[in-house]
C-alpha cells in the first residue's frame, strides 16, 4: 500500500514538470511562430576543386565462344547403285550453229572476163582442218595485145594434237600475159607474143604448243617451189627454217635459222644452158624487255651467201623500242634494221611479169632507220606518222628493150638512199563504216643510174566500205600514183648502148563495188573498175585495160 502511494506520487510530480515546460515555450518572446530571422549580407565561397586522382576505366565486354558438342551415331548404312543408260540431252542449234564451208564465186564482164571461185572447207572439228580453193581470172582485151589469164588452185591440211600443230599445204599457179601492149610497141613482131608462167609448191611446218610460256616453244617449215616460164626460165627453191622461243628470266628470247639453196638454169635459142647455183644460211636471234609503257626488242640479222663467186659473211644490227606517250592514246617508236633479199625468178615476175631480161643478185639493206608516231584521235580513229632511211646495195629497177617487147631489170649497184615518208588514217564505226587513206613520199639518191626507173615516187590509197542494214555493202578503192621516170635502152649493132630517160605521167585509178546479201546463202556483186577509163601504164610500153565492169553471184553452202 505504501509502494503504491510512492509510485503514484511520483507520478503526479512528473506530470506537473512536464506540463509546465510546455507552456513556457509557448509565451517565449524571443522566437516568433518558431522562426528565427537572420539580417547578414551573404557571400557565397566556393571551396576548392578535389581532383580525383584515377583515370576511367570502362568495363570491357568479354565474349565467351559457346561450344557445342555434337553426336553423331556410328551407323553405316549400304546402297547397292543401279545402273541404267539414258537418253543423251540435245543441246539445241544456238550454241552451236552450223556452219557453211563452201562457196562458189560466178561472174562475167567486158573485155570478155569470165571469174569463178570455188572453196571447200571443213567446218568445226577438234582433231583436223582442211579445204581446197581453186580460182581463174582471164580476159581478152583490145586486138588481143592486152590479154591474160591468171589460174590457181591450193589445198591445205592441219592436225591437232595436244602439243602441236601440224600443217601441210600444195598449190599450183599459172599465169599467161602478152609481152606488148599496143602494135605500135613492136620492131619485131614475135611469132608467140604471150609469155606463160607455171609454179608448183609444197609447204610443210609443225608448231608445238605449251601452257607454260617459260617452255621452250618452236616452229620447223619446210618449203619447196618449182617455177618456169614458156621463154626460158627454170627454177627450183627449197628452204628449212626453225624458229625457237623461251623465257628466260621473264625475258622473251627468240632465235630464227634456216638453210635455202636455189637453183637456177636457163635455156635460150642459140645460147648455151647455164646452170646457178644460190646458198644461204641465216641465224636471226633477238630478245625483248617490256615494260608498263615501253617495250626494247634487239639482236641482229645475220646471213651467209655463197654462189659460184665465192662466200660472203653478212651482218646487220637491228633494235626497236617504243615508249607510250599517253597511254593507249599515243606512242613513239623508233629502230634500225638490215638483211639480204635473195631476188629470184618468181619474186621478180610477181611484180613485173614482162620483165624476161633478168639477171639474179641479192638487194642488200645495209642499214635502214626508221621511227614514227601511232596513236588515236578517238574511240573510233587511228593515225600513223613514220619515216625512214636506208642504204641499199643493187636496188632492182626496169627498163624497156627498144629491139623487143619485153622489159629488162637493172641493178643500181652502188649505194642508193631511200628516204620514205608516209602518214595514215583509219577510221571505223562498228561494223557499219570503214576509211582508210595513206599517203606515201619517197625520195631517192642512186649511184650509178641517173634515175629510179619504174620505181613510184608518190602514191596515195584510199579504201572504204559502207554496210547499210546488212543487206547492202558498198566498196570504194582509189589509187594515185604521181609522176616517175621510164627509160628506153637500145643495143646497136655496132656494139654500142644507148638509153633515153623520160618522164612517166601521174595516173588515178578509182574503183567502185555493190555487194548484195539476199540472204545468207546467196548474194550477188558488180564491181566497176578503172571508173576514169584512164589507159595509164603501170610500167612503159603495158597499158590497162579502161573501164572494165564485172558482175556475179555467190552461193555458200
Amino acid at each position: 500500500m505504501k509502494n503504491n502511494i510512492i509510485y503514484t506520487s511520483l507520478l503526479l510530480f512528473i506530470s506537473i514538470v512536464l506540463s509546465n515546460q510546455a507552456f513556457s515555450q509557448q509565451n517565449d518572446s524571443l522566437l516568433k511562430d518558431n522562426k528565427i530571422e537572420v539580417i547578414k549580407d551573404f557571400m557565397p565561397v566556393l571551396s576548392e576543386a578535389i581532383k580525383i586522382p584515377v583515370n576511367p576505366n570502362p568495363e570491357k565486354p568479354s565474349f565467351e565462344r559457346p561450344v557445342f558438342t555434337y553426336a553423331v551415331s556410328d551407323q553405316q548404312y549400304t546402297v547397292k547403285p543401279t545402273i541404267y543408260t539414258i537418253k543423251p540431252l540435245s543441246l539445241g542449234t544456238m550454241l552451236l550453229p552450223k556452219l557453211k564451208g563452201n562457196y562458189t564465186k560466178v561472174g562475167y564482164g567486158n573485155y570478155n572476163m569470165p571469174l569463178v571461185e570455188i572453196g571447200f572447207n571443213t567446218v568445226r572439228n577438234k582433231k583436223y582442218q582442211a579445204g581446197i580453193f581453186i580460182h581463174h581470172l582471164s580476159a581478152n582485151g583490145n586486138d588481143n595485145y592486152t590479154n591474160f589469164s591468171n589460174s590457181d588452185a591450193n589445198a591445205y591440211f592441219k592436225n591437232f594434237f595436244a602439243k602441236g600443230v601440224f600443217t601441210i599445204d600444195a598449190g599450183f599457179q599459172r599465169n599467161m600475159v602478152n609481152l606488148y601492149a599496143t602494135p605500135t610497141d613492136i620492131i619485131k613482131p614475135l611469132a608467140e607474143p604471150s609469155i606463160v608462167y607455171h609454179a608448183y609448191e609444197a609447204n610443210m611446218n609443225y608448231l608445238s604448243l605449251s601452257k607454260d610460256s617459260n617452255n621452250l616453244t618452236y616452229k620447223i617449215d619446210f618449203n619447196y617451189y618449182h617455177f618456169n616460164n614458156s621463154n626460158s626460165y627454170n627454177e627450183n627453191d627449197a628452204a628449212i627454217k626453225v624458229k625457237l622461243a623461251k623465257h628466260s628470266s621473264n625475258i622473251p628470247f627468240e632465235l630464227l635459222a634456216g638453210l635455202r639453196i636455189n637453183n637456177n638454169s636457163i635455156f635460150k635459142a642459140n645460147l648455151p644452158n647455164s646452170n646457178y647455183q644460190r646458198i644461204y644460211f641465216d641465224l636471226n636471234p633477238q630478245i625483248f624487255l617490256t615494260g608498263t609503257n615501253y617495250y626494247i626488242k634487239g639482236g641482229f640479222n645475220s646471213t651467209i651467201s655463197s654462189d659460184s663467186a665465192g662466200a660472203k659473211f653478212h651482218f646487220f644490227p637491228k633494235a626497236e623500242a617504243a615508249y607510250n606517250i599517253v597511254p593507249k592514246k599515243l606512242s613513239i617508236y623508233a629502230g634500225l634494221t638490215g638483211n639480204l633479199n635473195a631476188n629470184t625468178y618468181r619474186n621478180i615476175a610477181a611484180v613485173n611479169p614482162f620483165a624476161t631480161d633478168i639477171s639474179l643478185k641479192n638487194t642488200i639493206y645495209k642499214v635502214e632507220v626508221y621511227g614514227g608516231l601511232k596513236g588515236e584521235l578517238g574511240a573510233k580513229t587511228s593515225f600513223s606518222l613514220s619515216t625512214s632511211s636506208a642504204s641499199v646495195q643493187n636496188l632492182v629497177c626496169f627498163t624497156k628493150d627498144s629491139s623487143k617487147a619485153d622489159q629488162w631489170l637493172v641493178y643500181d649497184e652502188g649505194n642508193s638512199k631511200i628516204t620514205t615518208l608516209a602518214a595514215g588514217i583509219q577510221h571505223q564505226y562498228n561494223e557499219k563504216f570503214r576509211l582508210g587513206l595513206s599517203t606515201t613520199v619517197i625520195g631517192y639518191e642512186l649511184k650509178n643510174l641517173k634515175n629510179a626507173f619504174s620505181l613510184p615516187q608518190f602514191e596515195t590509197k584510199l579504201n572504204s566500205t559502207y554496210n547499210i542494214a546488212d543487206k547492202f555493202l558498198i566498196k570504194l578503192d582509189l589509187i594515185y600514183w604521181g609522176e616517175r621516170y621510164g627509160r628506153i635502152d637500145a643495143h646497136r649493132a655496132d656494139g654500142t648502148f644507148a638509153s633515153e630517160s623520160f618522164k612517166m605521167l601521174p595516173f588515178l585509178d578509182l574503183n567502185f563495188g555493190i555487194d548484195y546479201r539476199y540472204s545468207k546463202t546467196v548474194s550477188a556483186f558488180i564491181n566497176f573498175n578503172n571508173l576514169a577509163n584512164n589507159r595509164y601504164q603501170r610500167f612503159y610500153g603495158y597499158t590497162v585495160y579502161g573501164t572494165n565492169i564485172l558482175g556475179g553471184f555467190t552461193f555458200t553452202f
